[in-house]
């Protein structure tokens, strides 16, 4: 069973993803997943992960968080 405000929560980690000031997070997607929240898409470093997957833990309110974002590490070209 879903718990009552799980949308609110999407929705509000959501908007924390957007106001955050790393413009690579904007673009991070979130949904529930049974009554899990999950963050998809790419990112190039663990830290952007870790960072995107602790801002949404803060709005989760004790609901899991299950972080499927990939890192994509660019290689510079000289």
């Amino acid at each position: 069973m879903i718990r009552p405000g799980v949308q609110d929560v999407v929705s509000q980690a959501k908007k924390l993803l957007v106001d955050s000031p790393f413009p690579e997070l904007h673009a991070v997607d979130v949904d529930q997943q049974g009554e899990k929240v999950r963050l998809k898409g790419e990112v190039r470093t663990y830290f952007l992960k870790q960072l995107a997957q602790e801002t949404v833990r803060s709005a989760t309110g004790g609901i899991e968080v299950e972080n499927e974002l990939l890192v994509a590490l660019r290689r510079r070209v000289h």
